[in-house]
């Protein structure tokens, strides 16, 4: 299956052989950007760096350019600073504007020299709007749109407006067409209409004749973040969305593909920095590469181990004394630590994706820890007489159960305001959440299990 949906390298490098093969290169379906960088990052991995050079040269600028942006960022860094500033440029031209910015500002954090010479050697209109969008915070609904787009006059006749649409397409100007966004005279957004709604009105009428039928258009605006994007296309399933101005004034948009891309890449770098790695090395490198980028996590964490086991070498005459404190002691520990990553992670997902603001925090807190109390107390009453089958020791019992439901509402509570606390002093949470979560969990959990086995049971 999965040969039938990718491109084989082999297949890739018999088209790079021929330098005709550029116009297949496009219009093979199976010869899709990602795919491309799929095949180019296989012959990284072989060192194969004859072939793999003898890919980049035949692709032409178009889809170099697409591929650029999909390749991993150590891939894409040698790639800036391989290719000359005058191929840059061509690939810069061929691009829309959101990917083109994209490309441009991953240069000047390179090479700002290098940027600066590519841009001089462009056009004055893409870099005029390049420079533009770089204006936008990265962050922000601006700094991801794209200038193209089809708008009409609310005064054009509808037949007009299509036939120039048809010479925009043909002439290659625009690609990917959703929407026509309508404007009034001073380029304000008044509709917003898809080629399905746009085909059912009277072709001899004028825009503002058939206004009444239009709906109010969804946008946002150029200052809104990449959530509020992001929740917008999700709510109204929309394929593209129109940016405006303060005024209202259009801007650019924003396709749906753009948005896979980012709901995309936030998961990918949740799930990593969760993970402790770095996404960067983990797709690009060997075994000791990768290794050493996490090695640093699993020091800090060796540090927290050993603040746990001081916690209890402090009771090591309780433990000497009553042997079956050792053998249920990590199940206090180990339980609260899953409770507490569940916590963890639904709670820094909905940072991640905007469900959840910091005001929010106080209705967020006291769920987890509703469901902490109430998980807790089922396993409290299972863990306490399982160990009173056990061991037939009843007070070890109740100690177990006190402990176990006092660890996992700690969980829960440290859960939930870990990345609250994180994400309000600007820290990624899903970065140092685990770390710390983990820390205070066994810490806690060994102190008030053995601190109250030592009270009740010695």
């Amino acid at each position: 299956m999965e040969q039938d949906i990718r491109a084989d390298k082999e297949e890739l490098l018999r088209f790079a052989a021929d330098r005709e093969s550029d116009k297949r290169l496009i219009d093979d379906p199976s010869m899709h950007a990602s795919d491309i960088a799929e095949a180019l990052l296989e012959l990284k991995e072989e060192n194969d760096e004859t072939d793999y050079n003898r890919v980049i040269n035949a692709l032409p600028p178009a889809l170099l350019g697409l591929v650029a942006l999909e390749l991993p960022e150590k891939m894409r860094d040698d790639l800036i600073k391989t290719l000359d500033n005058v191929r840059w440029a061509a690939i810069i031209e061929e691009l829309d504007t959101d990917d083109a910015t994209d490309i441009i500002q991953k240069i000047e954090e390179i090479d700002e020299a290098k940027s600066y010479d590519i841009l001089r050697l462009i056009g004055v209109d893409l870099k005029e709007n390049i420079e533009n969008l770089k204006r936008f915070d990265e962050n922000s609904a601006g700094a991801i749109m794209q200038t193209e787009l089809f708008s009409a006059n609310l005064g054009e006749k509808i037949s007009d407006s299509i036939k120039r649409l048809k010479k925009m397409v043909a002439e290659e100007e625009l690609s990917n067409i959703h929407f026509v966004f309508v404007v009034d005279g001073q380029n304000k957004l008044k509709a917003m209409l898809s080629l399905e709604e746009l085909i059912m009105l009277d072709m001899d009428k004028t825009y503002e004749e058939s206004l009444t039928l239009l709906d109010e258009p969804i946008f946002v605006y150029s200052h809104d973040s990449i959530e509020t994007v992001t929740h917008t296309v999700e709510r109204y399933d929309l394929a593209a969305i129109a940016v405006v101005d303060h005024f209202r004034r259009l801007l650019g948009r924003i396709t749906s593909d753009d948005i896979y891309d980012l709901i995309e890449d936030r998961a990918t770098e949740q799930l990593y920095s969760l993970a402790q790695v770095g996404e960067s090395a983990e797709a690009y490198g060997g075994a000791i590469k990768n290794g050493w980028a996490r090695v640093k996590w699993l020091f800090l964490n060796l540090g927290t181990a050993i603040l746990s086991a001081s916690v209890i070498g402090f009771f090591a005459d309780s433990i000497e004394r009553l042997v079956a404190l050792a053998v249920v002691m990590p199940i206090v520990a180990s339980m609260a630590g899953v409770l507490g990553t569940q916590a963890l992670t639904v709670t820094v997902r909905k940072l991640a994706l905007g469900e959840v603001k910091l005001e929010d925090a106080k209705s967020v807190i006291l769920r987890e820890v509703a469901i902490a109390l109430f998980n807790g107390s089922i396993l409290a009453a299972c863990a306490g007489l399982l160990s009173w089958t056990w061991f037939q020791m009843p007070a070890l019992s109740a100690v177990l159960a006190l402990a176990m439901l006092s660890n996992l509402f700690t969980a829960g509570f440290l859960g939930a305001v870990i990345p609250l606390v994180l994400k309000r002093f600007g820290i990624d949470p899903a970065v140092a959440s685990c770390v710390l979560l983990t820390t205070i969990t066994d810490g806690a959990g060994f102190f008030t299990f053995l601190g109250l086995a030592t009270l009740i049971l010695l």
